[in-house]
């Protein structure tokens, strides 16, 4: 059996008031980044399992990339992140980064979560 903790970020409320504050944000602009983030993120992985890159997807979910593909998949997936983020809503660099740095962990951990649920369905 795999045991994976999900690991959620303390204070993550507190950041993203903050950063709503500092660059101006409303709610719904959160909204909007969660669900660009999150495709983009499911979207990425599951190109990278379909390459068979199995081992290094595990290390990100656990959020330990030890090996140095793991932390190359980790920086891809950020840089694909703050990309996506920049073009589909038009935010600056600076902003789009901020927003990368607090939802990909909680986006991570939830990922995680999810697969560790379909790893224990399959193995009944």
């Amino acid at each position: 059996m795999i045991h994976m903790p999900a690991f959620i970020p303390k204070n993550t409320d507190d950041k993203l008031r903050s950063l709503m504050q500092w660059g101006r944000l409303r709610q719904h602009h959160i909204s909007e980044a969660f669900f660009i983030t999150k495709d983009t993120v499911l979207s990425f992985l599951k190109r990278q399992i379909e390459h068979g890159n199995w081992r290094a997807v595990m290390e990100v979910l656990k959020g330990k990339p030890m090996t140095q593909a793991g932390r190359f998949m980790l920086h891809e997936l950020r840089d694909k992140v703050v990309r996506s983020l920049i073009i589909r809503m038009g935010l600056r660099k600076v902003i789009a980064v901020a927003l990368a740095i607090v939802l990909m962990p909680l986006i991570l951990a939830k990922v995680a979560g999810e697969v560790i649920g379909w790893m224990r369905n399959r193995q009944r």
